[in-house]
């Protein structure tokens, strides 16, 4: 029965309980009654669902509104990379534009020093020519370019200075070029000592040394006994004889390149002569032993051999007064 038609039940039923039949009147009203009851539950039940319909939009509209939310982080996010790689962008730009401009002054540099080694080159050719093959000093010959002519310097010394004279000092030098002798510490220090000897003998008494200048300690004993005569005038010893003394003196058989750098600069620098530590440099020309870069692109340590011989023999006179 529809909605409608709940006043005929009523009339119905109260017709039918004024024509003397209340039975007929009541079970009328049951019938609508529970049409009522079956009416609400029917519509509890709509209620219910459009409830949970409304709570699943509810959920949607949150996720939604996360989501949108994320979104406009991201972008953000998006949009503070994009500034910053915009800014990285232009500074590397600027860098390029300062390296094109260093580059371009390097060229200029390089014409400069080009044109420097070609004048050089010149000058050299017009200076004597120096012939020594070593490691026997008295071989020396130096032939004037021009005029022709040819002396022997050594020898001309040698005949200026007395006979046990020049014995002692060929002796100190012939042990230290054939290395049969190698550089020892002072047994004391008097403040002449060169810094690598006060290294070495804290290396001996245990102390606590850096890798770098605990190798240093090792190099530079042996630099005599290696290093190679060059032009007469100084001793070299390069990276691969570095190298090879470590492999003598230590355990280890390979060496990284930049580990053999590192020994030969601080091999330098512990040979300075100036008093204080920051004024120490391994490229100092002052230093007994001095790190340069060789033609072939080497690293070497050269030393002027008139004063590493004076050196050498200095350590020997203390050695015989201790």
């Amino acid at each position: 029965m529809s909605t409608s038609d709940q006043p005929d039940a009523i009339t119905d039923a109260r017709e039918q309980f004024q024509n003397g039949n209340p039975e007929a009147a009541f079970e009328t009203l049951t019938g609508e009654v529970q049409r009522l009851h079956d009416r609400v539950r029917d519509l509890n039940r709509d209620y219910e669902h459009a409830v949970a319909k409304t709570e699943q939009l509810q959920d949607d509209v949150t996720d939604l509104e996360a989501n949108l939310e994320a979104k406009d982080e991201t972008i953000e996010a998006l949009q503070t990379e994009t500034e910053q790689r915009k800014a990285a962008n232009e500074r590397l730009q600027d860098r390029i534009t300062e390296l094109e401009a260093d580059n371009d002054a390097l060229h200029a540099e390089n014409d400069r020093l080009q044109d420097r080694v070609s004048r050089l080159e010149d000058e050299l050719d017009r200076r004597p020519h120096i012939e020594w093959a070593g490691p026997d000093p008295t071989e020396l010959a130096i032939t004037s370019s021009e005029a022709g002519n040819t002396v022997k310097p050594y020898q001309a010394i040698r005949d200026r200075v007395e006979a046990d004279t020049h014995e002692l000092l060929e002796e100190r030098v012939q042990r230290l070029e054939d290395g049969e002798a190698n550089v020892v510490v002072r047994g004391e220090f008097d403040g002449d000592e060169l810094p690598i000897e006060r290294k070495i003998a804290m290396r001996k008494a245990g102390g606590d040394l850096s890798a770098n200048k605990a190798r240093a300690t090792l190099v530079f004993p042996k630099f005599g006994g290696h290093a190679d005569t060059r032009g007469g005038s100084q001793l070299v010893l390069s990276s691969s004889d570095v190298r090879a003394i470590l492999r003598e003196t230590t355990d280890r058989s390979e060496w990284p390149n930049e580990t053999i750098k590192r020994t030969m600069q601080w091999t330098a620098k512990l040979t300075s002569h100036r008093d204080e530590k920051h004024d120490w440099g391994a490229r100092d020309d002052e230093n007994l032993l001095t790190l340069r870069r060789g033609r072939d692109g080497e690293l070497e340590l050269v030393a002027d051999i008139d004063e590493y011989r004076e050196y050498y023999a200095e350590l020997e006179e203390a050695q015989k007064h201790e």
